[in-house]
């Protein structure tokens, strides 16, 4: 997990932030858009929140604050859940314009 933080803080650094569209950051919400995933994901296989903490080791009560936006999940969390899920976690970066 270290080796992917040390990657992820290194390819940051070469980021210009300043060229960020402001408007895109008011209307692109990562946490919004993982929260739906999950719920979706979730109730698409008609599993519920006890059995997703279940089978993730993740507790409901923090599977609820996840969905309900009071937790932000890091990726070994992320990983978990979508094992549980029977899924496989992509982290991926797209263009802007995709995203439109």
């Amino acid at each position: 997990m270290k080796d992917l933080q040390s990657y992820l803080d290194e390819a940051l650094k070469h980021v210009k932030f300043d060229s960020v569209d402001e408007e895109l950051c008011e209307v692109y919400d990562i946490h919004e858009e993982i929260r739906e995933l999950i719920i979706n994901t979730r109730c698409f296989l008609d599993v519920t929140q006890n059995q997703l903490a279940e089978k993730s080791g993740i507790s409901q009560s923090d599977i609820c604050k996840i969905e309900s936006g009071d937790l932000q999940p890091d990726i070994a969390t992320l990983k978990k859940i979508a094992d549980a899920l029977g899924k496989r976690l992509v982290v991926d970066f797209e263009e802007v314009d995709d995203f439109m």
